[in-house]
Parts: structure tokens; sequence; C-alpha cells
């Protein structure tokens, strides 16, 4: 957007190095297509980054050392496309069943070279058996599902990731079978990043 700053210049000392270049590319795409198809919203330039690019990036701290991760609705790529970005040990699939939300990603995974990115339309086209260390999801409305598949889906020690309300944490702590720990995210009044992980009783 003219007169704005440039994406590299509001992550530069934020993000890792290394990881600048690919997010300002990213952020670049973001803003592109949000201008056509309303992929996220947000106001200006430093929005979009604090907002959307260092809010999913709040659950780097999750991604120790290496793994997998699945991205449930990846929509335009959030938190999975940072997340996997910051963390180039791991790898990851990214599951968005929107056909343009999924050629957005799937231009995102070719523009800024994220080879550990693989793009799904559908449960059903993830690997057979497939088990992950983190599965991750934004703004999903009724996790309870997503949960229910989960457990069945996670590797030894691995967890769930979920970006959301202060009410989304309460009510998420009365479901059986997980440990919930929750923590303020950055710069979003109520917002909550939820890390659950199956216990057994």
């Amino acid at each position: 957007m003219s007169g704005e700053p440039d994406f590299a210049a509001l992550l530069g000392g934020r993000v890792e190095a290394a990881a600048v270049a690919p997010l300002a590319r990213y952020a670049e795409l973001v803003e592109r297509w949000s201008a056509r198809h309303s992929l996220v919203r947000y106001a200006d330039r430093r929005e979009l980054v604090e907002r959307h690019l260092l809010d999913a990036l709040a659950g780097s701290g999750e991604l120790t050392g290496e793994g997998r991760l699945l991205d449930v609705g990846s929509g335009a790529g959030l938190p999975g496309v940072p997340l996997l970005v910051a963390r180039p040990r791991w790898s990851g699939d990214l599951l968005e069943p929107r056909q343009k939300r999924w050629a957005f990603l799937k231009l995102v995974i070719r523009e800024i070279e994220l080879p550990a990115a693989a793009l799904r339309m559908r449960f059903q086209e993830l690997p057979p058996g497939g088990r992950w260390d983190c599965i991750t999801a934004r703004a999903l409305g009724a996790p309870e599902a997503l949960l229910a598949w989960a457990g069945d889906h996670l590797r030894p020690a691995g967890r769930v990731l979920l970006w959301t309300t202060e009410d989304g944490v309460a009510a998420l702590q009365g479901l059986a079978g997980w440990r919930v720990l929750s923590s303020p995210l950055p710069g979003l009044e109520r917002g909550r990043l939820c890390r659950l992980q199956p216990c057994f009783t």
C-alpha cells in the first residue's frame, strides 16, 4: 500500500533474520489477494503483521527440535505458513477445503519456496495412518470435532494448539481427556493461545 512501511521493515528485529524475507513475501501475497478475495481483515500493513503474522508465530515456541505439523482450516495459511517458515526443521500439511484459498496456498508454497508444506483439501487426502507432533487451528468455530479426531492422530507427547478467546478456553477446560493450558496472545485483547495434550485417567 502506498506510503506504508514495507513488510521487511515491520518484521525486522521481531522475527529471526532468516525468516524476514519469506515472511515479507508471504505478507505481500496476503495483501494482494485480500484486496480481491477477502482472505483476512486488517486496516493497514502494521495490523496485518501484528494481528496475523506475529499472532501466528506466538505458537513457534511449541515447535522445538524437528517434527511434523498439521494446520487444519489453514485459510490464508495462518498459522501454518509462518510457523513452517520460522521452524525450518519442521514439515507439515496445510488442510484447506475452499478452492480459492487452496489456490492461494499453492501459490504461497511456490513463491516463498516452502517445500516442507504439503497442501491437502480433505482429511481423506492425508497420509493413511498419519500422525503429527502438533495440530494447529486458528479461529476454528467448533473445535470439539477436531479434538475427537486429533486424539488418535497425535504422536506421543503431541499437542493441539488453538488460537481462541478467553471464552473458548473456558469451554475447552470442560472437555474430558485433555490437559489444557493457555497464555495471552500478544497485542490481542482477550486472545488466547491454547495448548491441549491428551491425558489418560
